[in-house]
Order: structure tokens, then C-alpha cells, then sequence
């Protein structure tokens, strides 16, 4: 078997291993250590690398890795699992989106892949993590989260050929509606599109929310789904679950609220809407209203924001763009 070793979790034969991998350092020194968990079956077979918390606070990815990851047993499976459930560790202990370390703006992982190892903070650990990951892995998931517990949307890389292929193989197996097909120009400094490049197929799956959002039934269900994106790769054995159809969408659109106050929702994910579309209204201090929001664009909802409470420039919505059933 070849050696497969990420830090300090060396895996050379069969059997489950754990370490740390360093990704950084405090400003007194101290190492800044993610934990790795790697699980290996008897057989050889593909590379699944799992990762979560590329954004600090989103922990429901966290969960969903520890779920798989606990129903795995070596014998009964074929090929390897590396598991980074927090890749983002400084954000992840301050319990926000980006590193407490970056000064300077920008800062945000998910677009600092591959990384420098001489780079900024964040680029150090994108350096840290991808080059093990470009090494090793033949297939990525990557987990985020957003603002409320129905957020249920993938991107699966789609830069043509048989990396799209693959992706979208995962996507299938995984099995949430609304889907992007994502081109390679699209999150430049990504992982699923820097994976892309260098020919690794990628999901990223973007499941549950944040905060008071989070949900255990999205992590049991997710977990279920990852089993199921494992059997389709023919690492566990077992029937493939068909979902469908697919709720394919072409982009996205972010819209920030131009009325502050208080906020109250009128749609959830996974609705389509309409441009000019009542999506939520407002509301003073008083209690009195205070306009309403509305849909940017006409397509799908991919997350909205939970309210209660609406500062003028917060993010409002996501919507998903010319969405089409395949």
C-alpha cells in the first residue's frame, strides 16, 4: 500500500490513524494543529478527502464528517477516507467566518486555494492543506453551511470531461435538488475549482445553519447521503439511493438589504421566486412597517436571511439562477 501521510497521521496499511497537521502559529509560538483522521480499508481504491469549517463558524460539515466517520469500518471498506473536520481553527475558536489573524482584508479560504507558503495567514493554511490534498486525494467534499436549518444545495466542479463526470456522480449520489454545475471561472481560489485544475472532482455541499440553526437531523441525514456518495464510488458495498429529478442552476446572485429593522421572512430554501417577488417585510422599532424586501432575481432560493434583526447592507438572499430540471 502506498503511504498516505497528512502530519502526523501516517497510514500504511489498513486500520484507522489520527493526528495533527500544522497549519500555522499563535504569536507566542504555539502551533496552530488541525486534527486529521484517516480511515483505510483492506483493499486499494479511491482517496475520499473530507473537510469542513473552511469558514470558522460553519460547524454543521464538522458534525456531518464525524457522523461518516464514526460508521466506518475498515474491513467493510475499499480504498481510504481522510477526514480534516476543521480546517479554519483559528476562526473556528472565535466562532466567525475568517481568521481573527488577518489584518488586511480579504482572509476568506475559500479563496486563497492553493496557497502560499509565504503568504498571508490564510494562504498559509490553504498551502498547508492543499498540498497534501493535491498529493493524495482523487475525489473532495467540502461542507458549508449557511443562515437557517433548510439550507439543502450542492456545487459539483464541472470544468468538462471526466472531472465533471465524476462530480457530478457524487452530486447524483448525494442527492440534494438544487444544484450548480460549477465552471471553472466561477469561484476562482476555491477548492472545487483549484481541485478542478488539477483534475480532482469535487463537491461542495452546502447543508444546514449556523448558530441557533443548527440542526442534528441535518447531520444524520447528511451522513446518510456521504454513505451513499461512498457506494456510488464503489467504496462501500450496497445499493446507490437514486434522488431526483435535479434542480440544475447556472449561477448565482447575492442581494444586500437596502432597510434595516426588524426582519421577517416570507420564503425558505428551496422555493423559487420571481424578480420583484415579496421575499420579506420590515418592520421599525415601533412595530410599524417598514417596507418590504424583494427578489433581485427570478430563480430558486439558496439561503435567506434568518432575521430577526436587519442591518442596512447585511446579506438578504441568495438566489440561484435559470434553474432547469435534469
Amino acid at each position: 500500500m502506498r503511504t498516505i501521510e497528512v502530519g502526523t497521521a501516517v497510514s500504511d496499511e489498513a486500520g484507522r490513524v489520527r493526528g495533527k497537521l500544522d497549519i500555522g502559529a499563535l504569536p507566542d509560538g504555539t502551533p496552530v494543529e488541525i486534527p486529521v483522521e484517516i480511515v483505510r480499508g483492506a483493499e486499494d481504491g479511491p482517496v475520499l478527502w473530507l473537510h469542513g469549517c473552511v469558514h470558522g463558524n460553519e460547524y454543521c460539515g464538522t458534525y456531518i464528517i464525524h457522523e461518516l466517520m464514526r460508521s466506518l469500518k475498515p474491513e467493510a471498506l475499499k480504498g481510504t477516507v481522510v477526514a480534516l473536520p476543521v480546517l479554519n481553527l483559528t476562526a473556528f475558536l472565535k466562532n466567525q467566518r475568517m481568521s481573527p489573524f488577518e489584518q488586511f482584508g480579504g482572509g476568506d479560504l475559500n479563496r486563497c486555494f492553493p496557497g502560499r507558503a509565504d503568504g498571508s495567514v490564510t494562504e498559509q493554511i490553504a498551502h498547508a492543506i492543499y498540498t497534501p490534498l493535491k498529493k493524495y486525494a482523487t475525489h473532495l467534499v467540502d461542507f458549508h453551511t449557511a443562515f437557517t436549518p433548510d439550507t439543502r444545495w450542492m456545487l459539483y466542479s464541472a470544468p468538462g470531461g471526466e472531472v465533471s463526470d465524476k462530480a457530478e456522480t457524487m452530486a447524483r449520489a448525494f442527492g440534494y435538488r438544487d444544484t450548480l454545475p460549477s465552471p471553472p471561472d466561477l469561484l476562482v481560489g476555491s477548492a472545487i475549482t483549484t481541485a478542478a485544475q488539477d483534475g480532482i472532482p469535487t463537491l461542495i455541499v452546502e447543508a444546514g445553519g449556523i448558530g441557533p440553526a443548527f440542526e442534528m437531523s441535518t447531520v444524520e441525514d447528511a451522513g446518510g447521503r456521504l454513505q451513499n456518495v461512498m457506494r456510488a464510488l464503489g467504496m462501500l458495498e450496497g445499493e446507490v439511493t437514486e434522488y431526483g429529478p435535479f434542480n440544475y442552476f447556472t449561477t448565482f446572485a447575492w442581494c444586500c438589504a437596502t432597510t434595516a429593522g426588524l426582519f421577517e421572512r416570507t420564503v425558505s430554501c428551496g422555493d423559487t421566486v420571481t424578480k420583484g417577488q415579496t421575499i420579506g417585510r420590515y418592520y421599525d422599532l415601533y412595530g410599524k412597517p417598514n417596507g418590504e424586501a424583494t427578489a433581485p432575481e427570478s430563480g430558486v432560493v439558496l439561503a435567506i436571511h434568518a432575521g430577526a434583526l436587519m442591518a442596512r447592507g447585511e446579506t438578504l438572499i441568495h438566489i440561484g439562477l435559470n434553474p432547469r430540471e435534469a
